[in-house]
């Protein structure tokens, strides 16, 4: 596996789930890591967790869906831990969910506003300094629900994702040669807050067959613990590959998972 001693890697959304584990995992392999989430609390702890690997860290607490709070959260981190090398584009929401035609228009905007226009955000923050050196990792986190017709009942999540996978595809074309790499991860089924957010829905507001599912696919005891995927985005960050949508359960991704 790459070594990544010496990189700078931040990761949005690593208060938790498998923003956390995701930052634990780059710390793991030598890298500074910049921890960035909604809550205080949150970033604080998992700073916490990534000092006792030895490794310069920072967290910040900044919303991904705010364009100024992101460009100074990224002067901070650049700042503070130097050039960012590896972007991880983990921050997410699944909400609103249910019917479209009750789903409030705002709620649906702040959707997408931080499962697409805040990794663009982001993306657009880290990308010229990785041009410049020519070398750089941007993952971005999205889910099986991108694909087909996505997740019924929770429309604005699906639509966001599917345009995150389109934007890793278009900008690895546009980047292919340069030294920057764009990829994405499909996780899977992830033990985490947002499962346990749809299991706790009322099926009568957003859908018996969504909570119904959500709800099979923990007592079936289904859910993969957070540190996969994020060995998984690791790893990925360790190909010269670009252009890459990969699945947790696909050959490629138990490959990448399989591999040194």
């Amino acid at each position: 596996m790459l070594a990544l001693e010496g990189r700078v890697a931040v990761v949005t959304g690593g208060g938790r789930g498998i923003g956390a584990a995701t930052a634990v995992a780059l710390a793991k392999t030598g890298a500074a890591v910049a921890v960035v989430a909604r809550s205080r609390g949150q970033v604080d702890k998992v700073a916490a967790l990534l000092s006792n690997h030895g490794r310069k860290n920072l967290g910040i607490a900044a919303d991904v869906a705010d364009p100024a709070a992101i460009t100074d959260a990224f002067l901070k981190i650049a700042s503070s831990l130097g050039p960012i090398d590896v972007l991880v584009n983990n921050a997410a929401i699944v909400a609103p969910l249910g019917p479209t035609v009750r789903i409030d228009l705002e709620a649906w905007h702040a959707a997408v506003a931080i499962n697409l226009i805040g990794p663009f955000s982001c993306i657009r923050a880290v990308l010229p300094a990785m041009l410049a050196r020519r070398w750089g990792r941007i993952v971005n986190v999205t889910t099986g629900a991108a694909a087909g017709v996505g997740m019924i009942h929770a429309n604005a999540y699906s639509v966001s994702k599917a345009g995150l996978e389109m934007l890793t595809a278009n900008l690895a074309a546009e980047l292919a040669g340069s030294g920057v790499t764009v990829n994405a991860v499909r996780p899977g089924a992830i033990d985490t807050a947002m499962q346990a957010q749809i299991r706790a829905g009322d099926p009568a507001e957003i859908g018996a067959d969504l909570v119904a599912r959500f709800r099979a696919a923990y007592t079936s005891g289904r859910l993969l613990p957070a540190e996969q995927p994020a060995q998984l985005i690791v790893r990925l960050i360790a190909q010269d590959t670009t252009g890459e949508i990969v699945s947790i359960g696909d050959e490629r991704g138990q490959a990448l998972l399989a591999s040194d």
